[in-house]
């Protein structure tokens, strides 16, 4: 066993899995390979200056078996002096009134249990028995499923903790003889033979024909996978250092991307900056959300065409908008047809949209402290039959006089003619007179009866700005 343990307490050194005083909490079905994995950490406690537990979790779907399962571990744990932790997922009565995959459901229930030991019981590490062929088997499934290949990695985040592997480097029939020369008794899962579960069809059917292949397969698999995690994690940073450089938020917080600047960005880095900026989007509904590679293609297609916009629907009521030469991420409820309208009475500022307000006055009574904040100003002339005026949201049908045209144009017209994207469409301002005819689109385009000179007819001044 020399040559196990080295391995293993290289592994944990290299990685640094762990510091002295770490309290490392053992997952344990009562299977061979958490049942090594306990043992093991409870013999070298002393040489690593750790505290170590373990918990359990019946997931109430073999009835005596499960129990007998959660007697064996806490046996265990008597005899080798550790504390042990038990609880129970009613996975059959979730499924009946929820539905869902078996083994998501167990797996979501197992690791929440998990973390709220850590949490009570002050844990810092969750230690789990994933060897070297379960690495292989997965990378092998995220191939068959289309997904990067970069398998599990040695450690990662649960809770305010880390989750820890430490038996990565090492093969299952290493834990056999483990387990043998110290007389450890375990249980074997039924569930493990069954073929319903695609990792069971790969550990029988796909893994064992590798193994004859190279019967060092899966110990090479664990050292790529840590290459290409790192090669990943670098990318990663690129990625982010790039968003942190070029983004920026629309009026109502939503990210936005010029698309020149997104295509000049390597094809790497741009499939690792999408799932950053949807990141953006759900950091605030406190769940994960799944990107498949499928959504990223499709988006990066719609990001390298040049060809009128798009618009795409996200999970959880979000929008992907692709507007000419810039795209940005709304909600769905805020793209729904806005029927807004207010007057906007004389000599007095009016708020539209919460970013925008509007004033009109006697060119000669305007205070210099809206003057100064204006960011147009502009003046016209009009009979007091034909004001006040009046602001509202689009309509279809709309047509404004310019100056130098003999008919009216159509606002939707303009509004291509201009690039306005169809969602700034319905935040702009239409500013009818009294009358109801279209005179100007203030941040956009004037009508006829507007100039930017004050002239000998200009009675009025008309003022936009910015909140």
């Amino acid at each position: 066993m020399k040559e196990f343990d080295k391995k293993v307490l290289d592994f944990i050194q290299a990685e640094q899995l762990f510091t002295a005083k770490s309290r490392i909490l053992v997952a344990c079905s009562g299977g061979v390979d958490s049942m090594v994995l306990l043992h093991f950490l409870a013999l070298h406690r002393q040489r690593l200056d750790i505290e170590v537990g373990a918990v359990h979790v019946d997931h109430m779907l073999r009835g005596e078996e499960s129990a007998a399962d959660a007697v064996l571990v806490e046996d265990f744990c008597t005899e080798l002096a550790v504390p042990f932790y038990s609880g129970s997922v009613p996975v059959p009565l979730i499924l009946e009134q929820k539905g869902g995959n078996v083994q998501a459901v167990c797996r979501e229930g197992r690791y929440a249990f998990f973390e709220q030991i850590m949490k009570d019981y002050h844990y810092e590490r969750l230690a789990t028995a994933h060897h070297a062929e379960d690495q292989l088997e997965t990378v092998l499934m995220q191939v068959t499923k289309g997904n990067h290949a970069l398998g599990m990695p040695t450690k990662r985040a649960i809770g305010e903790g880390l989750l820890i592997r430490p038996f990565l480097p090492v093969v299952k029939e290493a834990l056999y003889a483990y387990a043998t020369k110290f007389e450890i008794h375990f249980h074997e899962d039924p569930s493990n033979s069954s073929r319903a579960y695609m990792r069971n069809r790969f550990r029988q059917e796909v893994v064992p024909h590798i193994i004859r292949e190279n019967p060092v397969a899966a110990e090479k698999v664990v050292g790529l996978t840590k290459e290409l995690q790192a090669d990943e994690a670098l990318l990663q940073t690129y990625a982010k250092e790039w968003i942190d450089r070029n983004l920026t938020f629309s009026s109502e917080g939503f990210p936005c991307i010029d698309i020149r600047t997104f295509n000049a960005m390597p094809t790497a880095l741009q499939r690792r900056a999408i799932p950053l900026l949807l990141g953006y989007l759900y950091h605030k509904k406190n769940r994960p959300i799944a990107y498949g590679s499928e959504l990223i293609e499709n988006l990066m297609v719609h990001l390298r065409s040049k060809e009128g916009n798009v618009a795409i629907d996200l999970p959880l009521g979000f929008r992907f908008i692709r507007e000419y030469d810039k795209f940005t991420f709304v909600s769905r409820d805020e793209i729904q047809e806005k029927d807004v309208s207010q007057v906007v009475p004389i000599g007095r500022q009016v708020t539209w949209m919460n970013n925008t307000w509007l004033y009109w006055g006697h060119a000669e009574d305007v205070q210099p402290s809206i003057w100064s904040a204006a960011t147009e100003i502009m003046y016209f002339d009009l009979p007091d039959g034909s004001l006040p005026f009046s602001v509202r949201t689009r309509k279809e049908g709309d047509r404004m006089m310019l100056p130098g045209m003999t008919s009216a144009k159509r606002l939707s017209r303009l509004f291509i003619d201009e690039k306005v994207g169809k969602v700034l469409r319905d935040d702009l301002p239409v500013l009818l007179t009294k009358k109801g005819s279209v005179c100007a689109v203030p941040g956009l385009r004037y009508g006829e009866v507007f100039t930017k000179n004050k002239t000998a007819t200009s009675k009025y001044i008309f003022l936009v700005g910015k909140i």
